[in-house]
This record gives structure tokens, sequence and C-alpha cells, in this order.
């Protein structure tokens, strides 16, 4: 079954914890209805080791940390390693960096991104020369290649890669209840991604913005079923 991975993009650590996001993500997650939170811009606002811990140990949440790692080998192992210890169940490296750990026990936290949502399809061309599903494929088998347990994704790219084993996290999701694209281009439906063998979702403007969370993230799983 897609399970939902709640973004809690743009907020601090200690102003989603005034909103009481956690709480209620808390609550979500002890009814199964969500595996946990992404997180990117969080983890400078604040000691990263204990923003983590308090999401895993306070509030029972998985922990993607979404940092698209870029950068040579040592580095790209360097930071893996720190978060893995803080806690983060997965970590993103760009798979064009076409890197492998040493320590092989780190294979199971890396999710390869590939192709940027916000990309255009002209945007795509332009910098790979080829289609967003093209790259999509090219950059799974690196994936594949250096190991990684999980891919991340457009879910309009699923079909190119569906019988590759990793486990597909799909990001760019809108609900039909949320039409707003925002900065996102590649958006695809819950449903969509869902008929297309998504492992997870990743959503959270149409979640955060809502009037109640809890609500929203029950919507959502209703078309998750």
């Amino acid at each position: 079954m897609t399970e939902l991975i709640v973004a809690v993009d743009g907020l601090s650590f200690e102003e989603a914890k005034s909103k009481k996001i956690f709480e209620k993500l808390k609550i979500a997650k002890e009814r199964k209805m969500v595996w946990g939170v992404k997180i990117n811009d969080m983890l400078f606002s604040g000691s990263c080791p204990e923003i983590i811990r308090s999401l895993k140990e306070d509030y029972g949440l998985s922990v993607f940390a979404d940092t698209k790692l870029h950068d040579i080998p040592t580095t790209m192992e360097n930071c893996l390693t720190r978060l893995v210890a803080q806690g983060a169940d997965i970590v993103s490296v760009h798979c064009s960096a076409n890197f492998r750990p040493k320590n092989e026990k780190l294979l199971k936290h890396i999710a390869g991104f590939t192709v940027l949502t916000s990309f255009t399809d002209l945007q795509v061309k332009w910098i790979y020369d080829k289609t967003r599903e093209e790259m999509t494929k090219n950059f799974a088998d690196i994936a594949l290649m250096n190991g990684y347990w999980y891919i991340v994704l457009s879910a309009k790219s699923l079909n190119s890669i569906r019988d590759y084993p990793l486990k597909k996290i799909c990001t760019g999701i809108r609900p039909h209840w949320f039409p707003q694209r925002n900065d996102q281009i590649a958006v695809s439906s819950i449903k969509e991604a869902v008929r297309s063998e998504a492992d997870y979702i990743v959503m959270g403007r149409p979640l955060l913005e809502s009037t109640d969370l809890l609500e929203a993230i029950e919507k959502v799983n209703c078309e998750l079923s």
C-alpha cells in the first residue's frame, strides 16, 4: 500500500512545534495514516541532531532528510553517516553524483534523487538533452547499480521504471481539492501515483495549509486506499 510522507518545509522546528504540527502528525502516525516527515530547510533551523532526535523520540515519526547530497564521495559519505547516526531513516542524494558509500550499511538509507518536479519538459531537455522519462530511467540505473534502496521521482515517470526493485518515493503530488501547483510542474494526482504503484507519496502544502491537518490527512488516506 502507498504510504504518505508529510513534507514540513518553510518552517523552523520551533515554528512547526508551536503550531502543534508534530503533535497532530504523532496522532496520524499512531493511526497508521502517515509514514513520517520529510524535512529539508528545517535541518538548518537549529541543532540538526536535536531536531531529528525529537521527531523520532518525542513524536514517534520516521524521518526523511531530503538533503539532496551532491559532492565528492568522501564528503557525501561523511554527511550521510552523520545524518543516519542522528536517526534519519532516509537521506536523499543526487543520482548524478554516482555515489556509492564504502560503508554498505548506509545503502538501505539512500534515496536517489532523479529529476526535479519543478523543471519543465523544456528545461529537462535543455539541461540533460533527454526527456524526463529517459533521464529518470538513466538515474534509476545509477541508483540500482550503486545499491540504493529508494528512488525519488515524479509519478508521471513511474511507468518507465515500474519493474525496478527500488522503493519509489513520488513528489509533486496534488489532491483534487488543492489545485494550486505553486512551483511544481510535473504534478500528479494521488490516484495516478497509486495506479502506478508508488510506495510513498510526499505532500506538504495541501496538508499544512489546510484548516484541519488531521482531516486533510484522512482525506488523502481515503484516496490512497
